[in-house]
């Protein structure tokens, strides 16, 4: 089989939004159609590795954001390019929420859905979902699968890329705020890596006790 054909068959690029309890997780999905006018429903595949996949089926409700062709890349990144299992990618954006679930504020049109039904297939899961509220903002264009394999992916990459870069200087900036400190007689451990890690079989040189008796406190 030609995958190359499949990619013919080009969808818009949205931001989907669901909860994990108090959290609010997403994801970038493409495969999205409206099914039916009565009621107004819309089919929506996700990924069966997707983190906002198995919180829309214990919730049963998720948002759709539809993005432009003016979008900033790193919303795309942002979301595409790594997991709601351990990242706030809401937190990264503009946003608001309605109804319990987020949008995202750069947004053509925002869609607040209910599943009817779920079809789980070998990589993938259908939803058929009622479109409970809509909303439309802006004339611009829709930003498409197709655009996105056709020129926006190296943008989106390069976005991201600068993303990680600033959140490894981030975090070494604020490990080297940190010191280790041995609990018992106050030596301060400055050796090789004095924020992230004490080696396992490091000693206090002061007073013998292992790493367990040292705790971080701020440089």
């Amino acid at each position: 089989m030609n995958l190359d054909a499949m990619y013919k068959l080009t969808h818009g690029l949205y931001v989907l939004g669901a909860k994990d309890g108090e959290r609010l997780v997403g994801s970038i999905v493409d495969a999205v159609m409206q099914v039916a006018n009565k009621p107004v429903a819309i089919a929506l595949s996700c990924s069966n590795t997707s983190y906002t996949k198995s919180c829309i089926e214990k919730t049963g409700e998720f948002s759709l954001s539809v993005l432009s062709r003016k979008i900033d890349p790193f919303v795309v990144a942002n979301f595409g390019f790594q997991t709601s299992r351990n990242v706030d990618k809401w937190a990264n954006v503009a946003h608001f929420e309605d109804g319990g679930l987020p949008f995202l504020e750069d947004n053509l049109a925002t869609f607040r859905c209910k599943v009817l039904e779920k079809f789980p297939l070998q990589s993938n899961t259908l939803f058929v979902a009622e479109v409970v509220a809509a909303e439309s903002k802006g004339d611009d264009t829709p930003l498409t699968y197709l655009d996105y394999r056709s020129y926006f992916k190296q943008d989106v990459m390069d976005s991201f890329k600068k993303y990680t870069e600033q959140q490894k200087g981030k975090t070494m900036a604020d490990n080297a705020k940190k010191k280790w400190v041995c609990t018992v007689c106050g030596y301060v451990y400055d050796g090789d890596v004095p924020f992230e890690e004490l080696p396992d079989d490091y000693v206090c040189p002061l007073c013998g006790v292992g790493k367990d008796m040292f705790e971080q406190q701020d440089a």
